[in-house]
């Protein structure tokens, strides 16, 4: 073990080496008190299967499981990146408009392939978008779901967090915020001035805020990834 990396939804992650082919690789562990519970453990399998039936690069590469002293695991490939809350907040990134929407598309291939095979990412977040040098990949499958897997109080869902339904306008809804914080990473913050809505704050076309703002369900919800795809088509630069 090199380094504990973080805390998930269900387990911890640690930076480690496999001894047997020195390759550097991330181990993710059901946290305690998860393991006391049904459903704990329950979210933990299905995080694992989820990633196992996953073959695309945009993906950490599933590699085994175990259980260490009834701790369950499993090891997953090593992205070696940052992701955007770091690139953002700690490297100091500014990003256009044509910046961000051209990271969007990546992404949102990543979001469709995920559809394509009935997954709902239900956590698409900076924290959980890297970028490794050249190309955008997603992580944590913490939360995901396949479409009808469960029974979700969708009135309660969207009182809360409209990323948590398990349909394909959760992720479109995170993917809506993460393009904020995008944007807003090319924006001056002035402390003396009153807060305003991310309309009026950001200097952005009026395509890019009906693309926004279609995300985000203000106006009418994306069905799925090509209409996203063919709006960012019409945006000109």
């Amino acid at each position: 073990m090199i380094k504990h990396l973080g805390m998930g939804s269900y387990g911890h992650s640690y930076l480690v080496m496999d001894l047997f082919t020195q390759q550097m690789k991330v181990l993710k562990a059901l946290r305690i008190h998860k393991r006391m519970t049904k459903s704990g453990k329950k979210g933990f399998e299905l995080e694992k299967e989820l990633l196992k039936s996953i073959n695309h690069p945009g993906f950490p590469h599933f590699f085994e499981e175990g259980s260490d002293k009834e701790k369950p695991f499993y090891t997953m490939e090593y992205i070696e990146g940052k992701n955007f809350e770091q690139l953002i907040f700690s490297e100091g990134w500014t990003i256009t408009e044509l910046g961000a929407f051209k990271i969007v598309e990546e992404l949102l291939t990543l979001i469709e392939y995920l559809h394509s095979r009935d997954i709902i990412h239900r956590d698409i977040r900076i924290p959980n978008v890297i970028f490794d040098g050249s190309k955008v990949r997603l992580i944590d499958l913490g939360l995901g779901r396949y479409i009808g897997q469960e029974k979700v109080d969708k009135i309660v869902t969207k009182q809360i967090d409209l990323r948590r339904g398990v349909n394909f306008q959760a992720d479109f809804y995170g993917l809506g915020h993460f393009l904020l914080f995008l944007l807003y990473s090319n924006f001056s913050f002035e402390s003396h001035k009153k807060e305003k809505s991310w309309e009026e704050e950001l200097d952005v076309s009026s395509w890019a805020k009906h693309i926004i703002r279609r995300l985000l369900q203000i106006e009418s919800a994306y069905d799925d990834c090509s209409q996203i795809r063919e709006d960012i088509g019409k945006l000109s630069y």
